[in-house]
């Protein structure tokens, strides 16, 4: 349900915007408002669950997650929906840690691997279901119903854990609450959040994006300080000096990142640019989920005997080469050159999520499966909203310099005669959301058919700066996750964490990891 949302909202953004008069700007934090509050709160949703119970917070988050769907569902302004979706986070917040700290509890690490398999190819069939949902709601029905379906899931999913899930939570004594730290963490990564999505419209130099970064990084040091000092974290630091825990959540990190970029402009791309329905661009997303569903509990089961190191590289790898084989699209490219790249994202993805999550609850004691679980939760959602944040305002600033510098806008511009149609003309360059068949709706009925040839220039123009935006996009998410698979081949390892060792001095071997230990404690 949290994973389906999101993407449900991205096929209908595009539809949102036309309906609420959304900016670029606006229609980024439609989805980051509610990545921005589910990466901010996973780590205390973790150690609630750890601490309370985690079935009892897990049910918490089910409830306030199909509450503010009901009422999102409602909303008549882009700024009440911008609330609900971060009001959705706080649920989803509570939904995603637990449901991995639970499994935890519930297996040992020779099952694990195999359960979070299965765990990764339900959550993939939430990516699979959200675009072609999202899409046949959007066509045949109205936008508003792609939070109402969350209802009746969120009531079975209730039903159905009080049945089923056994209680568990952390008894080593050593759990806290650590409200500053969760205060500080919260106020860094919004501060760098907003700066990364308002930097595409006030520019990097503006003062209000300098000062803002400057509050993140101040805040990130005093969330360190804080952590260190505390005699009962939230977040133990020790944690980060496990190599294998450090490099699964910077796996975590670039993958949420790729993903969230590649859904946010392939839904602008086919719908905006090449004219696809709603439902159409969901299909066209299909294959690449299908190919993870089949695959992801395969590489599960393949993490037991081989361990997560060499399967997240080589996922990672492929997945990064099939992101630039995206570099060959155009405008008016046929979908058949797109699906081999699409096909490739999804045979590297499948080997990724359940040996990173493998590894991440294997680089940790099994008590503390819940914290570990929320951190990189947290960190796979900042990796989210980095995603629509920065590669947003890459492609948002090669846009709009390559839009305004084409010759034929600037020919329309200098030409006194269409000095009425100037200001639409303007505001087309203003993002990419209003690239290609997108632009038809700023213009007025009769403008459309007066200046007809006109709108069709403008039309190919802005695709084409679209185009330049959303390769560079490419470039960037691409090479990084390959950079990546690199350096987490060096820093992840095999081994599994029994139980916690004496102290933190002795607690990490020289590769990073906890050895594993016999004997009673």
């Amino acid at each position: 349900m949290a994973i389906l949302d999101n993407l449900v909202v991205n096929v209908a953004l595009p539809t949102i915007q036309r309906d609420l008069d959304a900016s670029t700007s606006q229609l980024q934090w439609i989805v980051s408002a509610y990545t921005l509050v589910f990466a901010s709160l996973q780590i205390t949703a973790g150690g609630l669950g750890d601490r309370f119970g985690r079935k009892k917070w897990f049910m918490i988050g089910i409830v306030i997650f199909t509450a503010t769907s009901f009422t999102a569902a409602f909303v008549n302004s882009i700024e009440a929906l911008i609330i609900m979706r971060a009001l959705q986070g706080v649920g989803a917040a509570l939904i995603m840690p637990l449901s991995l700290s639970l499994i935890s509890a519930a297996f040992p690490p020779e099952e694990r691997g195999k359960a979070l398999g299965i765990w990764s190819a339900i959550s993939v069939s939430g990516v699979a279901l959200g675009p072609v949902i999202g899409g046949a709601i959007v066509e045949y029905f109205t936008w508003h119903w792609i939070f109402l379906i969350n209802v009746p899931i969120g009531i079975l999913a209730l039903l159905v854990t009080q049945a089923v899930v056994r209680e568990s939570r952390d008894t080593s004594g050593e759990v806290a609450t650590d409200i500053p730290g969760t205060v500080l963490i919260t106020g860094a990564i919004a501060s760098l959040t907003w700066a990364l999505i308002q930097a595409g419209e006030r520019g990097w130099t503006d003062s209000k994006i300098l000062l803002a970064f400057t509050a993140s990084a101040i805040l990130t040091i005093a969330f360190i300080v804080v952590e260190a000092k505390t005699e009962r974290p939230m977040v133990p630091l020790r944690f980060f000096k496990s190599r294998t825990f450090t490099g699964a959540n910077l796996d975590s990190f670039m993958i949420s990142f790729l993903i969230t970029g590649v859904a946010f402009f392939m839904t602008l791309y086919q719908q905006n640019i090449n004219g696809y329905s709603p439902i159409k661009t969901g299909l066209a997303m299909l294959p690449m989920v299908i190919t993870m569903m089949i695959l992801s509990p395969i590489s599960g089961s393949m993490t037991t005997r081989m361990g997560p190191r060499r399967l997240i590289s080589f996922g990672m790898t492929v997945t990064g080469i099939g992101m630039l084989m995206l570099l060959i699209l155009d405008v008016g490219t046929s979908y058949y050159r797109v699906l081999p790249g699409f096909i490739l994202m999804g045979l590297g993805m499948s080997f990724i999520w359940a040996p990173m999550t493998t590894a991440v609850l294997n680089s940790v004691e099994p008590e503390k499966s819940g914290i570990a679980s929320a951190v990189n939760g947290a960190i796979r959602e900042i990796g989210t909203a980095f995603g629509i944040a920065l590669l947003g305002t890459i492609a948002n600033r090669a846009y709009i310099s390559t839009y305004r510098d084409d010759a034929s806008i600037q020919a329309i511009k200098a030409d006194s005669s269409m000095a009425s149609i100037h200001p639409i003309v303007e505001k087309i360059g203003e993002g990419v959301s209003y690239a290609g068949y997108a632009a038809s709706a700023l213009v007025p009925a009769d403008l459309a058919s007066a200046f007809a040839d006109t709108w069709t220039t403008v039309r190919l123009a802005s695709s084409e700066a679209f185009m330049v935006g959303m390769d560079r996009a490419l470039i960037v998410g691409g090479v990084g996750i390959i950079i990546s698979a690199f350096i987490s081949y060096l820093l992840i390892s095999d081994a599994v964490v029994l139980r916690p060792a004496p102290s933190v001095e002795s607690e990490f071997d020289t590769a990073g990891i906890v050895p594993e230990a016999a004997g009673a404690d």
